[in-house]
């Protein structure tokens, strides 16, 4: 309880607390500056800038364009020697109307799924088959964050992959109205060096090796964010000595330009959840960086089991 009450001591607000200046702070003290525009030109044969393009959060996506709907699937197999040992499709779409109202789900291949919407001020979630917890955001931007989780994997597919991308330009195409930059992606002669990995979970990714790599994406002439993406690939790694294969899809695209009408669940199939238990956020909040976030369930409550880490 020490160690705890001191790091929350420490990285909640110590220093102000003893009434520390920005004067003193220099150095730390930064200011936030907008990252500069996508050069889309630069990004047909550019990984590293076509990569902070992919990395575009749906917040950017939806500043970009307005209010859209996409629809995303991806499919993931795991082998080690030559055997699978996991497989696991998904579908997921993500449907914004107007007012910052929305609809997401997720469904995948192990019968598991999770729905979710905002609207008039309130969130409505649910795992799959059960009926809906309603109850208001507990944080101003809880629901942007729920949002935008939708949207992940493109990017998080996306950076497992880029250190092997050679690319090539193909041109203008047309995804649901908006003109993009086709661009095909093939394996490169050689891997560029891997980023160095913060969280110990993901130190994995530090030796992983990319051993095929095919497809295309397609990011948006005027606004440099991705509309589609259509790629296969396979990464090898170990963990805990033992090597596996990691074989993936993702197949995705902005499907409509305008919003959608978002329709609050009906009252006989919403359970009231007035608030969210904080525990799970307090652990995450102190141990950022040090340790996987908890998954969690529909009403804020730890997940029985979680821990493990993704992509």
């Amino acid at each position: 309880m020490r160690l705890v009450s001191s790091l929350a001591c420490l990285v909640v607000a110590c220093g102000r607390d003893q009434g520390v200046s920005d004067e003193q702070l220099k150095g730390l003290v930064v200011e936030a500056k907008a990252p500069a525009a996508i050069d889309v030109e630069q990004a047909t044969k550019d990984p590293a800038e076509l990569a902070r393009a992919m990395a575009s959060s749906h917040g950017a996506v939806l500043a970009a364009l307005g209010p859209h709907s996409v629809a995303l699937e991806t499919h993931t197999i795991v082998e080690e020697g030559g055997k699978p040992v996991s497989d696991l499709a998904d579908k997921t779409v993500l449907e914004l109307g107007d007012k910052d109202s929305f609809h997401g789900l997720y469904e995948n291949s192990a019968d598991y799924g999770r729905e979710a919407i905002f609207k008039a001020g309130k969130l409505y979630l649910r795992p799959r088959y059960q009926k809906w917890h309603g109850r208001t955001p507990e944080t101003l931007d809880e629901p942007a964050q729920l949002r935008d989780s939708y949207f992940g994997p493109i990017a998080a597919t996306w950076d497992l992959v880029a250190p092997a991308a050679e690319l090539t330009d193909k041109g203008l195409v047309t995804v649901a109205g908006r003109s993009g930059r086709k661009v095909a992606v093939k394996l490169a002669p050689s891997a560029r060096e891997l980023p160095p990995e913060a969280l110990p979970q993901r130190k994995w990714r530090e030796s992983r090796t990319i051993s095929a790599l095919e497809g295309e994406v397609t990011i948006d002439v005027e606004k440099g964010v991705p509309l589609a993406i259509d790629l296969t690939g396979a990464v090898a790694f170990s963990r805990e000595g033992r090597r596996f294969t990691m074989k993936l899809a993702i197949k995705g695209a902005i499907t409509k330009l305008g919003a959608t009408e978002i329709t609050a669940p009906a009252d006989g199939d919403v359970i009231a959840t007035p608030t969210r238990r904080g525990e799970v956020d307090e652990r995450d909040y102190l141990l950022n960086g040090i340790a996987p976030p908890i998954r969690k369930n529909a009403d804020g409550t730890a997940h029985v089991g979680s821990g493990s880490a993704g992509r």
